[in-house]
């Protein structure tokens, strides 16, 4: 039974990122990574946020 072009694409894909970053491991320090930038971005946007609230306030 053949699969569907789908999965062959998700497989073919799941492999090159194994390969781009040393395996699992790897992978999964770089996805650590990427979300402790996404919070500090998001911490630094809400200080953005609160501080233009409190200049507003003024």
């Amino acid at each position: 039974m053949a699969t569907k072009p789908v999965i062959d694409e998700v497989r073919a894909i799941r492999q090159q990122l194994l390969e781009k970053y040393g395996g699992v491991e790897g992978y999964l320090r770089h996805i650590r990574e990427l979300d402790a930038e996404r919070l500090e971005h998001e911490r630094e946007e809400a200080e953005r946020r609160e501080a233009a609230e409190l200049g507003k306030s003024t």
